[in-house]
């Protein structure tokens, strides 16, 4: 085979493995929140338990990095995203086709597994072959195609399961991801990928040298409460917040979610291509101005809530989280920048691991506190009122604060 032919194929795997990320964001986002009111209809529950498919979907994809981070390094990121692909595959196709609770929330923990072995794998081949100079904005190409799944997700999906229902518009996508496994498998078994890294060896050692170093720890802290309060909103709650509160109706709350999607898949390319060009690969003052950002959209919305005031303007508002919330390519710059290569993959899986369990308590703590008090039935929809939003909102306000205390804490720092 020849290098062209090599570089064609791994290019190919590339691309395949940057869809099947696509993917993975409509399948974490669509659930439960473009869906909230449907799943909770359907199987007569509660809001906590509709939260809790996006709770097992992120606690599952987050102790996985842990798993995926030491087996990448190992084995190269085509090998085990082949391993995940066919996993998520199976979760989606279960998912739609099950009628009771215990079968969602199976597929779900499915969906988390294999999802979680495509970011951590594709990143890693990229790695290889870009330039620490150009690193971050390679990986901002990949997230913003990745990330486009989150706009599909919502005002799209939306109205796609108005025209066929929510079963059949997940089984078209799981179908969908099981002809792209199978056909990552293919090319994979063409491309014959490079040998097993030898030298490297499973250990906690990894673990402890990367969580050893107080910078690390304080990019974790920020990057996870950053991340953790947009994606709650954007996968969990907002969707219905909008509705509730604002009394936006579910095709409007979806078109802003959408909206919040697509902000988000171009701010990761700005904030890195700003970085990179315009702040000679700067990181700190950005994580600063993002943590007090985050801060005064939590208060501005908290306040509304606490005055009764339903606003529109909080559609708005939901786009500062949506904007400073992608931020995943320069915090991941930072941590290769601060550790070794070898164990860079380990280092990236703890950031992942503390994103996605930030995710899943907020959201599920989220669905706990809106059941403290009584919703009421609006139509065929149970809406929650005030109180219940302001608990929630009293939250994400305290996860705010730490946020900035430990933005902060962040220097610019290269390799020791």
């Amino acid at each position: 085979m020849s290098l062209h032919q090599k570089h064609g194929l791994r290019l190919t795997l590339i691309i395949i493995a940057t869809s099947l990320f696509f993917i993975g964001n409509i399948q974490r986002v669509a659930i439960p929140g473009a869906i909230f009111d449907l799943l909770q209809n359907d199987f007569s529950v509660d809001a906590s338990k509709v939260t809790l498919l996006g709770a097992i979907f992120c606690y599952v994809y987050a102790f996985t990095q842990l798993i995926v981070g030491p087996l990448v390094d190992k084995f190269g990121g085509f090998r085990v995203m082949a391993m995940g692909g066919i996993i998520f595959a199976l979760g989606s196709i279960i998912f739609p086709h099950s009628e009771h609770l215990l079968g969602l929330y199976l597929s779900r923990a499915l969906l988390g597994f294999g999802a979680a072995t495509f970011y951590l794998s594709t990143i890693r081949e990229v790695k290889k072959y870009a330039k620490d100079k150009n690193f971050s904005l390679a990986v901002s190409y990949i997230l913003f195609a990745g990330y486009c799944g989150g706009i599909l997700a919502n005002a799209p999906f939306v109205s796609l399961t108005h025209q066929v229902g929510w079963r059949n518009a997940l089984y078209l996508l799981g179908f969908t991801t099981l002809f792209l496994a199978i056909l990552f498998i293919i090319v994979f078994i063409v491309f014959k990928p490079v040998h097993i890294e030898k030298e490297t060896h499973f250990s906690l050692s990894a673990f402890r040298e990367v969580l050893s170093k107080k910078e690390n720890l304080y990019l974790y802290v920020f990057g996870s409460t950053n991340y953790g309060l947009y994606y709650v909103l954007q996968t969990v709650i907002g969707k219905k917040f909008l509705e509730d509160f604002c009394y936006f109706g579910v095709d409007q709350a979806a078109i802003i979610l959408s909206v919040m999607a697509i902000i988000s898949a171009l701010a990761g390319t700005l904030t890195a291509f700003v970085s990179a060009k315009c702040l000679n690969n700067r990181r700190a003052i950005i994580f600063r101005i993002f943590g007090i950002l985050s801060f005064l959209s939590v208060l501005s919305v908290l306040l509304l809530i606490t005055f009764d005031i339903h606003s529109k303007i909080i559609a708005l508002i939901f786009f500062i989280p949506s904007y400073i919330g992608s931020i995943s390519p320069i915090l991941i710059l930072a941590l290769h920048m601060l550790n070794r290569y070898e164990i860079g993959a380990t280092a990236v899986s703890i950031q992942n691991f503390s994103y996605f369990i930030m995710v899943g308590t907020l959201g599920m703590v989220s669905g706990m506190l809106m059941n403290v008090f009584e919703p009421v039935r609006r139509g065929a929809n149970l809406v929650y009122q005030n109180e219940s939003y302001m608990l929630v909102y009293g939250l994400f306000l305290i996860f705010s604060i730490i946020q900035v205390y430990f933005g902060f804490k962040i220097v610019d720092k290269n390799k020791s």
